[in-house]
């Protein structure tokens, strides 16, 4: 007896669109609820509320006084605290000479003691090498390595080295630390060469404002690396700036430090928000009551444009990034405008995403404070922007062939 054959004709193509259209949809509805306010009210085991900047701003005022008062001088080392200052993320920082001295106006929500590092240090950076007359091993005097006074100078410092970077290397016992490593500049190299092997196998040092760090000379070694005693993100990213912002000639101390009031501008983030979503509404209801835009396109626009803000949002409060609420709307306000001229740019959106990417980036590296954060953001808001408005043309089209 024969069984009979069944043939199944199953078409899985349209099952898999089902099931992919069905898992894009709920990652969508998934970071609009987190991006809405008051999400975190809803949702007990996970925090997903706006880590917000306004309660941690504070400002203060600095007066420094340097030795020598030449208005070159002070220019350089007020450009020097101006970029130690700016590198470090201070969101309001002004630098300018009154009386020969220079004063210094902070507002930021930055670490306080680490913000007061980056102007009361000189780090002066010189290698040195141990007198002949000091005794290293007395047990009576442990720290006499360390005392910059212990050792002689040599013709070498900072300014021989085109740059410091900080990475994690590997230690003797296996382990990884963090390393400063000198890199020179390619004219001084073979001379430097020459100085560490009259020192094979002895130990010289890095001074620091007085304080040495021990470096036994390995002329095998390819790197010139002192190590780093502290593994914090925020005190490296401190060095760092503190040995690639410029070196400072001139001897300074700190006259003054005066509290200011803080004048950072903050608004209610549930009522903004709830502004900005009836704006969005009224302005593409227009759009399609006057058909000046084809409904695809305004379609694609909407889907892109909520995508873009939610998306960002959602980011920023599953990763609680501190934000600033004033700036948030402002972003928002932009992103619209920005996701809005590249769904209408058709032929030209290549010119016009360069013309955005020039201003940002100009923006960026010549602008101050907020509006150079601001710019950063909407470099990332503009790509996030693109790529959404990719995302829903493809969504759109697929929902339609369903």
């Amino acid at each position: 007896m024969k069984l009979p054959k069944f043939k199944l004709n199953l078409n899985v193509k349209p099952i898999l669109n089902y099931i992919l259209i069905i898992f894009v949809t709920a990652l969508f509805l998934a970071s609009i609820f987190i991006s809405l306010p008051l999400t975190e009210k809803l949702v007990s085991n996970t925090n997903y509320d706006l880590n917000t900047k306004d309660k941690a701003y504070w400002s203060q005022d600095f007066i420094v006084s340097t030795e020598n008062t030449e208005t070159e001088a002070l220019n350089d080392l007020r450009n020097i605290f101006y970029k130690r200052l700016k590198g470090y993320g201070v969101e309001e920082v002004s630098t300018y000479i009154e009386d020969s001295k220079i004063r210094i106006n902070v507002t930021t929500s930055q670490d306080k003691e680490l913000v007061k590092e980056l102007i009361s240090n000189k780090f002066e950076v010189k290698i040195v090498t141990r007198k002949a007359d000091v005794n290293f091993d007395d047990p009576n005097n442990t720290y006499a390595y360390m005392l910059g006074n212990n050792y002689d100078t040599t013709e070498w410092d900072r300014s021989d080295f085109r740059n410091v970077y900080i990475t994690k290397l590997k230690t003797s016992n296996g382990d990884y630390a963090n390393f400063a490593i000198f890199k020179l500049w390619p004219t001084g190299e073979e001379k430097f060469r020459k100085f560490l092997t009259q020192y094979n196998g002895v130990s010289i040092g890095v001074d620091i404002d007085g304080f040495v760090t021990p470096y036994v000379v390995d002329t095998t070694s390819q790197i010139f690396a002192i190590p780093i005693s502290s593994d914090n993100a925020e005190h490296i990213k401190v060095m760092s700036l503190l040995y690639n912002s410029g070196v400072v000639k001139t001897n300074f101390k700190i006259d003054s430090q005066t509290d200011l009031t803080v004048n950072t501008p903050t608004i209610n983030y549930i009522q903004i928000t709830l502004g900005i979503l009836a704006a969005l509404v009224v302005l593409y209801l227009y759009l399609f009551i006057s058909k000046t835009t084809s409904p695809d396109i305004l379609l694609k626009s909407l889907l892109a444009t909520t995508l873009t803000i939610s998306i960002y949002l959602a980011f920023l409060k599953i990763f609680q990034i501190p934000v600033d609420t004033f700036m948030l709307s402002i972003e928002a306000i932009l992103a619209i405008m920005v996701t809005r001229i590249i769904a209408e740019g058709k032929d030209s959106v290549f010119y016009i995403e360069l013309f955005l990417l020039i201003i940002l980036s100009s923006v960026i590296f010549l602008g101050n404070g907020f509006i150079s954060i601001i710019a950063q953001d909407m470099l990332i808001l503009t790509a996030l922007a693109k790529l959404c408005l990719v995302i829903s043309s493809w969504y759109i089209n697929k929902v339609k062939k369903i």
